[in-house]
């Protein structure tokens, strides 16, 4: 058993954590209804709902996803759980090195050949006679 919220968005401001509960509630036990309230307690149109069943909140979210409730249709989505962060890796462990597309990828024992591989800058007068040919070319009208 897994409790699962759901978000809804989209909801009449008059609506209350009361009537959001007895609206959710017929699908299964709920641990939590509330609607959200700006600083000054204005309603925001949003809610979250926390089911204890997982299974339950998907029958709520595919019964009344889109579903108009006094004028506005309602929009609900099953909230992510949250991505546990990792521990750190044991000693020995092997590493894992990402190929960003932007930088160069680490990797100690080929330090050493991506510098043989990599182009040497431009010198000031390379850019120069560059920039040079690139302002001569004729620009048609």
């Amino acid at each position: 058993m897994e409790p699962t919220k759901l978000v809804i968005s989209n909801l009449d401001f008059g609506l209350s954590d009361s009537d959001i509960q007895e609206l959710f509630a017929e699908f299964g036990p709920l641990k939590r209804a509330a609607v959200h309230y700006d600083r000054s307690g204005r309603p925001l149109g949003t809610a979250n709902v926390i089911f204890e069943k997982r299974s339950d909140a998907i029958i709520a979210m595919k019964r009344y996803n889109g579903v108009s409730l006094n004028g506005r249709s309602m929009n609900i989505q099953l909230s992510m759980p949250e991505v546990p962060i990792p521990m750190r890796r044991p000693v020995g462990e092997r590493e894992f090195h990402y190929r960003s597309p932007r930088r160069e990828k680490f990797c100690p024992s080929r330090s050493a050949q991506n510098a043989r591989n990599q182009r040497k800058p431009p010198t000031a007068e390379e850019l120069d006679a560059e920039l040079e040919a690139y302002s001569s070319k004729r620009i048609p009208n």
